[in-house]
């Protein structure tokens, strides 16, 4: 930016920031690709890109204002501003920089705070800052417009890719919806992607809950691909709210994916895996991923974390805890399950049956019955019996709501487990781990310590987690300081992302 300027005056400087600036939206548009080329080429996807996204963004934008502030103050000294502001092409370059500054706005406030806005804002400001440095210099002998076509094309390629595997994957595809205890979803695709595989992520289209939008999450089962999302705000509390109208109900859906990279657990001795919440999403699918993969003669170790506010979290992955239980002894697996919410009665606790009371799990958080029931693999007619949704019988009153919960969790099917089938249960929390369930926060801090320090010198370790930026921040700290040379190889993996 500052070398190789022949007339050192604010002119050419300007020049030389709108030409850095320039050079720069191509690499800014290049890093935000889904589909890049950087997926092949290194080991990471373009969630691990986006941090550079940012960086090139943010300087992009400086580089841009520098050169509007210098070209203005030139002007200025010239008397020529507003002859000058009142040209086609300048006008255009106003127009570019409001949008950028659009875009840098909806990336700094907007992102964490309403993510579906943030998208809208941050993509039409982008396509308008786009068009407009088009107009800013429209001439190709300038050079300019080629790089402005150049990043632009990129842009849109990598849409039509998208655009073209949601074609690919709408037709004959549907999604099953089951609503899950304390504001949960299971979702289940008909059809499974290319590449699908346990830990990655889809961007998935339901456009029963919206038309315009896809949304990504973690597969945790590929046969059928599975999905376990947490209700928070827009799509995810609306998806919830039509599960639970319609438990079991299928609708139109298609997916984009999968995307996603992570070390390879079978390279490594024992295999860390840390959720928090709905983070078991990816620490289920990475452990099912490599138990299933592993034979009798394996020799690794599993030590597998899962903290949970309520109780009732943990029937989400109950067919998940029964693999890690079947494997419990070839290979070792070790399970530790933490409530940090206390039942609140002794009937909200597991009986010695497997089952919990109804006190707590009979109603989720919108008031509304939701069993949860796993979902049905084999033919209708063979299924565990399910309320009837809402929408075929009048309002029921709080005590009929419980009435019915609690003949639906009075009986126990399972039906024998064929091609694409899934055991079927009606009871809250049957995965054989309740003896494992401890109350309260985990010790992240110590129990990564002695996983790490009891494994020999020689062999390596895998931390994958997965859950909220605390316990992230822990994980990281923790495992970064037991990485010493006189100890066993360690490799961390934060599967983190930033909507």
């Amino acid at each position: 930016m500052f070398t190789n300027i022949d007339a050192k005056t604010m002119a050419t400087y300007g020049a030389r920031f709108g030409w850095m600036g320039l050079a720069n939206l191509s690499l800014v548009i290049f890093l935000a690709l889904k589909n890049t080329p950087l997926a092949f080429l290194t080991a990471y996807s373009y969630e691990r890109l986006n941090c550079l996204h940012h960086i090139a963004g943010y300087t992009m934008f400086v580089q841009i204002v520098l050169h509007a502030s210098l070209y203005t103050s030139f002007f200025n000294a010239q008397n020529r501003l507003l002859s000058i502001f009142a040209e086609r092409e300048q006008i255009a370059a106003i127009v570019t920089g409001f949008s950028l500054l659009s875009v840098i706005f909806s990336a700094v406030f907007l992102r964490r705070v309403w993510y579906e806005l943030f998208y809208v804002v941050h993509i039409s400001s982008w396509i308008m800052a786009v068009v407009s440095l088009g107009f800013h210099q429209p001439y190709i002998a300038k050079k300019s417009l080629i790089i402005v076509l150049f990043g632009a094309s990129m842009w849109v390629i990598d849409r039509t890719i998208r655009a073209s595997r949601i074609l690919y994957y709408s037709f004959n595809n549907e999604a099953t919806l089951y609503p899950l205890p304390n504001g949960g979803t299971k979702i289940i695709l008909k059809k499974v992607p290319a590449r699908a595989e346990a830990g990655k992520h889809c961007f998935i289209w339901i456009p029963a809950i919206r038309k315009f939008e896809t949304h990504p999450f973690t597969i945790h089962r590929t046969g059928p691909v599975e999905f376990t999302v947490k209700a928070h705000n827009g799509f995810t509390r609306d998806l919830r709210k039509y599960a639970v109208a319609h438990p079991g109900a299928s609708v139109k859906a298609s997916i984009d994916g999968p995307y996603g990279t992570f070390p390879d657990p079978m390279e490594f001795d024992k295999i860390v895996l840390i959720a928090g919440g709905g983070g078991a999403t990816f620490t289920f699918g990475l452990a099912v991923n490599v138990l299933e993969r592993m034979n009798e003669d394996s020799h690794k170790n599993v030590v597998f974390i899962w903290s949970v506010k309520e109780h009732d979290n943990l029937s989400w992955f109950r067919e998940h805890l029964e693999v890690l239980k079947t494997h419990a002894h070839s290979p070792k697996v070790d399970v530790s399950l933490y409530v940090t919410r206390s039942p609140a009665s002794p009937s909200d606790t597991p009986n010695q049956h497997g089952s919990t009371a109804r006190s707590r799990s009979s109603h989720s958080s919108d008031g509304v019955v939701t069993p949860s029931l796993s979902p049905i693999g084999g033919e209708a007619g063979k299924s565990a019996p399910q309320i009837p949704p809402p929408t075929h019988q009048p309002a029921l009153t709080e005590k009929d709501l419980e009435k019915e919960f609690e003949k639906a969790i009075e009986t126990r099917i399972e039906n024998k487990e064929g091609p694409g089938q899934h055991r079927t249960t009606t009871t809250t929390a049957s995965h054989g781990y309740e003896h494992a369930i401890k109350a309260g926060r985990p010790d992240v801090a110590s129990l990564v310590r002695d996983a790490v320090t009891t494994t020999p010198p020689n062999q390596r370790v895998l931390v994958a987690a997965c859950g909220p930026d605390g316990l992230m921040r822990v994980v990281r700290d923790t495992t970064a300081k037991l990485i010493r040379g006189d100890g066993p190889g360690v490799e961390l993996h934060c599967e983190q992302f930033g909507w």
